[in-house]
Parts: structure tokens; sequence; C-alpha cells
């Protein structure tokens, strides 16, 4: 009992900061300390025990999920149990494994405020976990297995002055389970109502020994999952590229047989040489006819009505969710060495295989102009269809006055689809000693080694582009405007599938960190106490893509991507001091000094908590935060690529350009102030609401430009693009440099709202109770180097159909969103009820996107879950759920972000749908 309750308190330290016994590596909800008598516990709770459930709460707002509330919610991964959160956002950064058609490597991350995934700090026992090696910016938090979760604080306040680097908009950190005695299994199935997405995991833990009669204590955990994918169609709402009701179609679906002039051969000085001009679309022949006499169906695109043409709808073939095999092993170990020491391990292995079957490559001038072999070679990049073809429109193309070599589009059907599958390993292992000394001063010193690893192969689908060009131009058996080839042709174009290794990449770091803690004097309020510590951490990074993605010769991969293998070591110091002012006002104080190689940074906060009576707490924060960029933000190798098609307002050449990306060694730290003000009350009893202000200011961001803001900006003489694009003596674009930098500004504000009610309590109709957890964001402003500032809360774009800044690759900033919940109970039965609401915004059309209109209003949206409980069978739990019971479909969205998904948002919305599950538990 001793244990638990110092545990509660030392949480309430390390997260809550009304006690400044944490340190920066060694975050909340660490175990209690062994040997520590009944006055020491009573120290630490000291600080949150004036009012009722005073250990709940503390000077900063902290959320915690139980492992109860994780289980009513039936989430199989983490990914999805942190999206019942609504403190994290779609927006920012965060990526979904869901997403397909971008290089996530199946990554899935958290964005807490909506400002960035790389601005969350996310911890294992109140330790860092490393990165995900493909990113190298964030941690992927699906390699943190739910099954071996007890329970999920969050931090909603910076941090930088206990925790260091990241810790800007929050800290989620994941308490595993310990101190575990028996064996428990677990067996899950569910499946959806409209078709794909079945899931199923089985799990077992067991735990042996009592840590305080035998001296020692090992829990272990293993689990295994199997999720299987969901189709465009298989989702009436995904089964289209464009909207031919709305007139609203998505420019991206390349089809086969889109004419092209080819430009003149301009000279090679330029890098690659073609980076002027792509040549003219004269569309495409199967069109002809218009609705009632096209052909497109022919050549495997069909008719479209917005933009009267012929295109290929990829969207049936698109996974709206991936084919997922997960296998975790999670162990805890403690061994008593005496009353007042422990020797601890504990660690996790979270391996991981998402395999994604896709549409077939697409071919065209824009996707084959970043391949470095034409360039090398001097050829042109594009398939040449010759007057001498058999298939050459000869009377189509003279009415356009050409008769001479056109560039034509083209699906690969007879490659196949697209399939590639990215295998992922997490490592994360801790092994320390804790305990106390001087009877009154608590310690804790661990080494930490992280390792992620994450490797991607294709597996059919995705040619060599060269060798294809090579194969298809000028080629009399070639016929564009059909769907597949002869085959003779067919098995020369299977033959050019690339089937191998794409990325070996890995990141590691290993650390060492420790800290002490206890009274330090007797003020008349009461004592004093402070804490002091270090860290000391090197990373490292080997990003090592294969010999066809580094020359960009593979279909689908894009620009050429090049290696490096970096790594940096860090170390910090901080210190922290409680202290009781009055017997109802506590002031807090922490400062953390964090050196790179490169940069210096100290943060310092400060908070203070006061019960004017012992029903109400108030309670107040301010710091600084800083975020150190990543290693491949610095250490990325520059290299050419060319950019998306437009117009260059100077020269007047609508074409794709030079452009310089990579990383900026010269980059510095992004930094961020923030404060928070709140109000937590007990009305009565039985109801408890906390009620809390937050507020962020960040400056420095690391961000790129986009090409076409750097040309437009230049050539409008705003000083912020002084120098980034270069003109050859023609006045023809050369190169835009666009590598990472520190520009712009981010500020966001709002209140969080936590609401607890225990209704109803009678031992005829049981328990019922209901809880509110939502987010109001009132402002969310993101400032452009130019000072353009854009308010990016319930909206996509601008006046202009630009893309908002913040919500570059999907997703919504909402004005408020919540998660509603109902629990009853009584005896044997259960039953918990949850809505997840989001309220609505404007979709308006981007730019590129057909016909550009006013803002298109989105209805607010909400899901409601339900789960029954029975526990009437000895040491068993049976749980049935669905998610979305009433299969809400998504609004419909014009851009999915960075995805292939198409007529609505994945960042934000399920594909799921409804959703049914059972889920069985038995212990002995």
């Amino acid at each position: 009992m001793v244990e638990k309750i110092l545990a509660k308190s030392v949480r309430l330290m390390f997260v809550g900061g009304v006690a400044f016994a944490a340190i920066g590596q060694v975050a909340v909800a660490q175990e209690a300390t062994p040997g520590t008598n009944a006055q020491a516990v009573q120290r630490v709770e000291i600080t949150g025990s004036s009012i009722k459930r005073a250990e709940k709460e503390g000077a900063l707002p902290v959320q915690v999920v139980t492992h109860e509330d994780i289980l009513k919610t039936g989430a199989t991964s983490t990914e999805q149990l942190l999206n019942t959160l609504s403190i994290n956002s779609a927006v920012g950064g965060t990526t979904t494994a869901q997403g397909t058609g971008s290089t996530t490597y199946g990554l899935a991350s958290a964005s807490l405020r909506a400002l960035g995934a790389n601005k969350t700090l996310i911890l294992v026992n109140g330790r860092r976990v490393a990165n995900y090696a493909s990113d190298g910016t964030t941690v992927d938090i699906n390699s943190i297995p739910v099954s071996m979760i007890d329970h999920v604080e969050i931090l909603k306040d910076g941090a930088s002055g206990v925790y260091g680097s990241d810790a800007i908009g929050g800290v989620i950190n994941f308490i595993t389970r310990k101190n575990f005695s028996g064996i428990e299994l677990t067996g899950t199935f569910g499946g959806t109502s409209d078709g794909g997405g079945q899931s199923s995991k089985a799990g077992i833990v067991a735990g042996f020994g009592d840590f305080e009669k035998d001296r020692y204590n090992i829990t272990v955990s293993l689990d295994a999952s199997k999720e299987k994918a969901i189709y465009g169609s298989q989702r009436s709402y995904a089964q289209h590229s464009w909207d031919d009701v709305n007139g609203l179609w998505d420019t991206s679906a390349t089809p086969s047989g889109r004419i092209n002039t080819i430009p003149g051969s301009p000279a090679p000085n330029t890098i690659p040489p073609y980076s002027i001009n792509t040549g003219v679309s004269q569309d495409n022949p199967l069109a002809v006819g218009g609705l009632a006499g096209n052909t497109c169906a022919q050549n495997g695109s069909s008719w479209n009505v917005a933009e009267a043409t012929c295109r290929y709808n990829p969207s049936p073939l698109v996974p709206l969710v991936p084919d997922v095999d997960r296998t975790n092993l999670g162990a805890n170990f403690r061994f008593k060495l005496s009353d007042d020491h422990e020797f601890f391990i504990d660690g996790f292995f979270a391996h991981a295989v998402t395999t994604v079957t896709e549409q077939a490559s697409p071919y065209s001038s824009a996707f084959l102009y970043p391949d470095t072999l034409f360039v090398k070679n001097n050829v042109y990049p594009g398939i040449i269809l010759s007057p001498t073809s058999p298939y050459y429109p000869t009377s189509y193309l003279a009415g356009l006055g050409i008769s001479g070599p056109v560039s034509v589009s083209y699906r690969a059907f007879d490659g196949g689809g697209r399939v590639h599958s990215d295998t992922s390993n997490q490592i994360h292992f801790v092994t320390g000693l804790r305990g106390t000394i001087f009877q009154n001063y608590d310690y804790d010193i661990a080494y930490t080694h992280n390792s992620s690893t994450v490797s991607e192969a294709t597996l059919g689908g995705y040619q060599q582009q060269f060798k294809m060009a090579q194969l298809l131009s000028n080629n009399p058996a070639f016929n564009p405007f059909t769907k597949t080839q002869t085959p003779a042709l067919a098995a020369q174009i299977a033959a050019l599938n690339y089937n191998g290794n794409m990325l070996d990449s890995s990141l590691g770091t290993d650390s060492l960190d420790g800290k002490i803690s206890g009274d330090l004097f007797k003020m008349p309020a009461g004592m004093a106490q402070g804490a002091a510590g270090f860290s000391w951490r090197n990373e490292n990074m080997n990003y090592n893509p294969s010999a066809a993605y580094q020359t960009g010769d593979i279909s689908g991969y894009g620009n050429q991507v090049l290696p490096f293998n970096v790594s940096r070591h860090s170390a910090s110091v901080f210190g922290e001091l409680s202290v009781p002012l009055l017997k109802n006002l506590d002031a807090s104080l922490a400062a953390r000094t964090d050196r790179y190689p490169d940069a210096t940074s100290t943060n310092p906060k400060i908070s203070l908590s006061y019960h004017p009576i012992s029903q109400v707490l108030l309670r107040a924060s301010y710091g600084t935060g800083y975020r150190q960029p990543a290693l491949p933000e610095l250490y990325t190798p520059q290299a050419f690529s060319n950019t998306v098609t437009f117009t260059d307002p100077v020269a007047k050449i609508k074409g794709q350009f030079n452009q310089l990306t990579g990383g900026n060694l010269n980059l510095l730290p992004e930094k961020s102030k923030q404060f928070s003000l709140g109000i937590v009350a007990d009305i009565t009893k039985d109801l408890n609401v906390a009620v809390d202000y937050w507020n962020i200011n960040i400056r420095n961001l690391i961000t790129s430009y986009g090409a076409q803001a750097v040309v437009k900006g230049a050539a409008a003489g705003n000083p912020a693009y002084t120098g980034l694009v270069t003109r050859d003596a023609s006045g023809n674009i050369s190169q835009i440099t666009l590598l990472n930098l520190n520009a712009g500004r981010e500020k966001t504000d709002g209140v969080d709202i936590d609401l607890k009610w225990k209704v109803l309590k009678s031992p005829e109709y049981g328990t019922f109770g209901m809880r509110l957890n939502g987010t109001y964001t009132r402002g969310f402003e993101v400032t452009l180097p130019d000072g353009t500032v854009q308010p990016s809360v319930g909206k996509t774009v601008d006046a202009d159909g630009n893309v908002l800044n913040a919500v570059t690759n999907g997703g919504i900033i909402f004005k408020w969103k919540h998660q509603l919940n109902f629990d009853w109970s009584n005896g044997a039965y259960g039953l918990t009820v949850t809505q997840n609401y989001q309220s609505g915004y404007d979709d308006n059309v981007p730019q590129g996107f057909s016909p550009i209109t006013t803002a298109i209003p989105v209805s607010a949206f909400q899901t409601w879950d339900l789960q029954g409980t029975y526990t009437g069978l000895k040491n068993t739990t049976i749980r049935v759920g669905m998610k979305n019971f009433l299969n809400k479909m998504p609004p419909t969205a014009i851009t999915g972000g960075q995805y292939f998904q198409s007529g609505y948002d994945p960042s934000y919305y399920d594909p799921h749908g409804r959703f049914g599950y059972v889920t069985a538990n038995y212990k002995f």
C-alpha cells in the first residue's frame, strides 16, 4: 500500500510539476523507491493533497489514461489509442500508418496541439525511445505495444526545462505493466461490416515473484497481431479520384496516351539539362468525341466530366489500410539488493511488417525528369512516339499542327500493380539502480540503449525507368492507346520490374542519466525540496538507400535519394526546487541546460499551485522550450531534382525547374515560450471539473520553402527570398535553392476541459458516470518568412487557393474536438458508450483542382462507439464492442494531403467504418 501511494505521489511530482523530484530524462510515474518509510510518503504527497484527490492534480495539466480506459477504447494499436485524445491532432507533421502513396515506411506519429510530431516528446517509463529510422525526427508510436501499456500520462504543457529537446507541444509517457503475478491470456478478433480490415490478435502476460516477499519480480509480455487491408473499391466514398457530382477532380490520375510535344534540344548547361520546358500538353486522342464519343476505356482510363478528357482512376486499387503484421515482446525485471536499493532491467522489442499494394506505375516526362540516368546519358526523359509508329495519331496531331515525334504518358499495366513491404524493428533496453541514501534522498541512475531499423523492398510493379523508356520509345510494337501490350512486349515490360531492397536505415542512441532528490531545508509552511541530475546521450544514424534509389530510376520513388552516416553526442544538467510559500501556495522552479556540438540551450520553467479553499486548485506555469535539429535535417545530402510544373512569372515559361534540396549545417534550434492558467474544482463530491488555458509561441521554425512560393516571392522583390533563385544570362531559372532553414513563426492558444461526473451509484441500479475530455483551439497562426500571417483553424487553403502551411500534409485544426464517455456497471455487467466529436470546417478547393470555388462548408462530424463487458465467469473478462456502430461515412475531402487516398482525409477518418470485435481475457 505504501509503495502504491508513493508511486502516485512521484508521478505527480514528475508530470504535474508540483514537487521538484523530477529529472529531465526520467519522467513521470516511476516506481516507489524501496525502503521509503511512511513519513517520506506523506512528505512526497503533501504538495497536492490539500484538496480531495489532490494526488491526481498538480501545477500542470496531466491527463491519465488508465489500463481500463485503454481496454474500453478497443484499440489494437497505439496509434488508434492516441487518436482518441482531443489534444492529439492530425496536423503538424503527424503521419498515419494507414497513409498510402508517401514514403512513410509504416510510420505513425503523434502531434500534440498540432505543432508537429517532432515537437511532441515520447517516453516509455520516463525515458526516451529511438526516433524512427526512416524519418529520423519522430518516434513511431506503433512500435510501443499497446498490450504492454499499463497506463498513459499526457503532460499538456511544454517541458524543455525538465526533459530537454522536443518537449514543446507536450509529453506522452507510456508506463508499461510491471509487478504482475500470474498468467494472463488475451485474444481479440474483429471485422468490418463493409468488407476488409479484419483484425486478429493474441497475447500472453506472465509474472513471477513477489517483489516484497521474494525480493524479485519478472514480468514478460508477448503478443502477435495481424491486420488485413481495405481497398478503395470496398468503400463508396473512396472509389474515385474525382467527384463529377460536385465538379471536383484530382489532377494526379495520369492515364495512358496523354500527349506532350517535345521541347527543342537544350544544351546540357543545367543539372539536369531539361529543367526549362516539359513540352506543351495536347491532351489525349481517345478523348475526341466528348462525353458521348470518347474511347477512354480502351486504355484503362475513363471519361471525366469536369476536365472533359480521359483520366485514370487509381482509387479502387489504393489500400485505405495496408496489411500489417506485428510481433511484440516486453519484459521488466526488479531485484531488491537491500531494503534501500534495487537493480532493474526494463525493455521491449517490436517487429512489424507492412505490405502495400497499389496501382500500376505511371510514366510521363514529369515523372522521368528527376531520374539522373537520363541526364547522365543526355537522353530526353520521356517515352517517344515516332511518326513511323502504326499507332501515331496522325490526323489528331495534324489538326494541332504537329507532325513530328511526341512524348506520351503510359500506365505500366503489364508490369503489374506496385507491391512493397516495410520491415521495422525497435529495441528499447534500460538497466540501472535506484533507491534511497541517507534515509531521505532518492536516487536513480540508468543506462539506456535504443535502436530503430527500417528496410523497404519492392516485390513487384516497380520498373527501371530508363530501361523502360528505351524499350518503349520509337518501338513499333508499343501502343499507348490500349491497356495491355502484345504478349511479347508485355513480357519485356514485366522483366524490367525491380524486385529488391530500396532502403536500409538504422538509428540508435546510447545514454546514461542519473538524478538525486530529497529535502533541502525547512520553511514555515513546510519542507523545501530539490533535485539535481545529469544526462549524456550519443545518437547515430546510417541512412543507406540502394544504388537504384540513389539514381532516382525506380518508378514511383521520385527524386534521387543519397546516403549518409552521422553521429553526435549531447550532455545536460538540470536542477529543480519546490518551495511551500504558504500552507496553500507552492512554487516550483526548474532549469535545464543541454549542450550539443553546435548549440547550447538553457530553459527555465516556473509553476504555481494555490488552494483558496480545499476543493479548488488554481494553477499557472511559464516556461521556454526548444527543439534541436534532428540528424536528417542537418546532414541529409544536398541534391538536385525537379520541381512540380508551374509558370515562371519572370521568363513566362511553364515547366519544371532545377531545385537544390537537403540538409543545412547552419540550422538553429527552434525556440518557444509558453504559459498556462487553470482551475481544478470539486463542484460536489462526485463532480470534478478542470479547465486550463494554454498559449504557445514558436520561432526559428525549421522548414523548407516551396519552389513556386520562392520564385513568386523573389520576382516580387521580397527580401525573404533573396539569393534563392539563380538565373542564367537569358533570364531563365537555372537553380532554386530549397535547403532546410529557420524561417517563420507559429502561435496557438486554446482551452482544455476535463469533466468527470459520477452521476449515480446504487446497489440496485449500479454505477453510472460520464467523462468529457475536450480541446478548444482558439487560434493557430503561421507567420510565413515574407510576413504573411495564415490563420489556420478550421480551414485548408487561403483566399487564393494556396494550401495552408500548417495543413500541407493533410488534416484539419479543429476549433473543437472532444471525447465523451458514458459508463455503467452493475455486478458482472458493464457498458461503455463513447462519442467522438469534431467541429466543422471550410474545405476550400486548392490550386490545381477544378473549378476554383468559394469555401465548401463541411459539417461537424461524430462517431459513436459501444462496448459491453461481462465478468461473470471465473477469472475471465469478455468484451464485445463496435466502433462507429452507426457506420458514419467521412466528410468529403478535396485532397488527402500527401497520400493516394481520395474522397476523404485519411489523417483523421478511420476507413474501417463500423468495426465489431470481441476480446476474451483469462487470468490464472
